[in-house]
């Protein structure tokens, strides 16, 4: 593996651990820049590539196990994505109620 793989890899084991802690603490804006952080350290993985062709079997074996990693991250931030249309769902039910109070407390 060449420097420059080992680098991207180590980048991208980075992001996945800051995405996943952003994500945990809540912080989407943050994880939403950090994905595309990873979009980009993956261009430079497509980049190195082409750039060494003797690379691109380490390159190739490094995208599968990114591939594997990035579905477990697309489930992690489904879930995410649930929890906030749930809590989305609750403050719409609460303000719904919290009108309702008001024009029936303005009847009285």
């Amino acid at each position: 593996m060449s420097t420059a793989l080992a680098v991207l890899d180590a980048a991208l084991q980075d992001n996945v651990s800051l995405m996943e802690a952003l994500l945990e603490q809540q912080q989407y804006d943050e994880a939403l820049q950090c994905m595309d952080e990873r979009l980009a350290l993956i261009e430079s993985l497509v980049q190195l590539a082409k750039a060494e062709p003797a690379q691109r079997q380490s390159v190739a074996t490094l995208a599968a196990a990114l591939a594997v990693e990035d579905a477990r991250q697309q489930a992690l931030a489904a879930s995410h994505h649930q929890i906030v249309f749930k809590q989305l769902a609750q403050v719409g039910k609460a303000n719904k109620a919290g009108q309702a109070y008001r024009m029936n407390s303005k009847e009285f």
